[in-house]
Formats: structure tokens, C-alpha cells, sequence
């Protein structure tokens, strides 16, 4: 089997919106006398569907409470993202242009309804071949079905392709779907369950990844 996808989740792996995200989910649980830190943030929610997020802190909450809730993260986050600049880590850059040179398929598969917007404005949503619209599906993450569609959308099969994840439930997720697993740990967090785990991309990654596929792991 040879490597052919690239599927990326977003939030901390090309771009750095957790923080903010996290300053907006944050503003919505003071308002209903809940302590949530960044931590417990990065370890449950980071990753899931905004409704998902809210569902899992509020399971006694109505899916009315629920939407409410989402609407006033949205909000939120939108008032945050207009003061505060979203940013771009050059490294994910550096490595998405060299693995387009080496005709790698690359898809976005992140739960984030934002994602695509900042990307846009960032001018780097034309190096994705794909986009599997995580936020529209009815499982998000651990679930596998954001990276089986990404998959599906660039035409391979799982076992073609590596997921890039910062995210404990996106490594289970990518698992799951049968996918190799690089974990991005920019902030040296222990993460457990990937292939692979890195600090940044650098000059070495794609060897590690190719490596992988060749020892057939």
C-alpha cells in the first residue's frame, strides 16, 4: 500500500483557533455557572460538532437549550475572530505545498463550520483537493465517518491515506476508520494512540510517513 491522502483536521494542526474557540465556549458556560478549562476543552469537546460539544457539558439540556447554546457560541466566536487574527503555522504550509508536489490528494476533514472561511482568508484552501463537511454529518468525532467521507471524496481507500490529528478523539476517529495517524503535539501534550507523533512538520515527516506505509504497519 502506498500513501496517497493527506487528511487534515484543521484547529491546531494548520491553523490555531482552539484558544478561541475555547474563549467563546468559554463566555457560553459562565453564563450557566459551568467552569470548563482549556484543558478539559483540548480532552473532551476539540473536535466535536459544535451541537456534539455542547450535548456532551449539557446532557440534561434540551436539543431547544442545545441549539440556543450553539447559537450563542457562534456568536461569540464570531465578535472573538473580528479582534483576533487566527494563526497560520508555516511548517503545515511548507508541508502541504511539498506533498502536492508529489501528487498526494489532500482533504480537510474537520468538525469546525468556521474552518473553511479562515482558510479562504488565509489563502490556503486552494492547496485541498477536498472538503468532507465534517460539521454536516450526524456523527462527529470519535466517530470515523468525517475521515471515511474525506476518503470516499478523494476517490482512495483508508489504508491509502494518513490522518493529521492534534486531538485525542481525532486519533480515535482516525483509528477507527482504519487510517495511519500522525499526532501533532505542538505544545509537547502527551498524546497516546497515533502512528506517528510530531512536534511541527519539518524536512523529515514525509520519510516517517512513507516509512510506515513501507514496513506495512
Amino acid at each position: 500500500m502506498k500513501f496517497k491522502g493527506a487528511v487534515f483536521d484543521i484547529d491546531g494542526v494548520v491553523i490555531a483557533t482552539a484558544k478561541l474557540h475555547y474563549k467563546a465556549w468559554e463566555k457560553v458556560f459562565k453564563e450557566y455557572g459551568k467552569k470548563f478549562t482549556f484543558d478539559e476543552f483540548k480532552k473532551t469537546i476539540d473536535g466535536m460538532p459544535r451541537d456534539k460539544g455542547a450535548a456532551f457539558i449539557f446532557p440534561e439540556f434540551s436539543r431547544e437549550k442545545i441549539n440556543d447554546i450553539c447559537r450563542k457560541k457562534q456568536f461569540y466566536f464570531n465578535k472573538i475572530i473580528k479582534k483576533e487574527k487566527a494563526k497560520l503555522y508555516t511548517d503545515a504550509l511548507r508541508f502541504l505545498k511539498e506533498i502536492k508536489k508529489q501528487n498526494i490528494k489532500t482533504a480537510i476533514a474537520t468538525s469546525s463550520k468556521n474552518a473553511g472561511v479562515i482558510l479562504k482568508k488565509m489563502g490556503i484552501y486552494k492547496y485541498f483537493d477536498v472538503d468532507a463537511n465534517g460539521a454536516f454529518l450526524k456523527r462527529g468525532k470519535p466517530a470515523p465517518d468525517i475521515f471515511l467521507r474525506a476518503a470516499k471524496k478523494l476517490k482512495l481507500k483508508p489504508e491509502e491515506c494518513v490522518v493529521f490529528e492534534d486531538s485525542l478523539n481525532g486519533i480515535i476517529s482516525a483509528k477507527r476508520a482504519k487510517m495511519k495517524c500522525v499526532a501533532i503535539s505542538r505544545e509537547n501534550r502527551k498524546i497516546k494512540g497515533a502512528d506517528i507523533v510530531i512536534k511541527k512538520f519539518d524536512n523529515n515527516t514525509l520519510n516517517k510517513i512513507n516509512k510506515l506505509f513501507s514496513k506495512g504497519k
